[in-house]
């Protein structure tokens, strides 16, 4: 599969779940996953309350969003800039967003970022 190919397919898929997402709530419903680390743990992991958040964000619902999953909120726009400068054609401007987007620095940041949600929501029991 080409990389063009691949970015159909991702595109496609993300707009499927969104789609389901937006009109499925994942709290009332039995489909969507269980966090495995919750379940083996009874800690919350970054990522617990992403469905949820998703699709009040998905009904324009910000504040419930962040309440289920404020981490969320915190991350997308770096997910979006990673998305595009993935999809972009190459270039000079592709160059730049890459640049943005893979810099180590930006990287670690989200990542220490990630780790460090993980133990203030389970301390202060967000």
């Amino acid at each position: 599969m080409t990389k063009r190919g691949g970015a159909i397919v991702c595109v496609a898929t993300v707009l499927a779940v969104c789609g389901a997402l937006a009109f499925v709530d994942p709290s009332c419903s039995l489909w969507p996953f269980h966090c495995p680390f919750k379940l083996l743990t009874g800690l919350q992991c970054p990522g617990c309350g992403l469905q949820r958040a998703l699709h009040a964000l998905l009904r324009g619902d910000v504040v419930s969003a962040a309440r289920y999953n404020l981490f969320l909120l915190y991350a997308i726009p770096y997910l979006l800039a990673v998305i595009v400068s993935d999809v972009m054609p190459r270039g000079r401007r592709q160059m730049r967003w890459q640049a943005l987007v893979g810099n180590r620095y930006v990287v670690w940041f989200y990542i220490i970022s990630f780790f460090a949600w993980l133990i203030v929501r389970n301390i202060l029991h967000i």
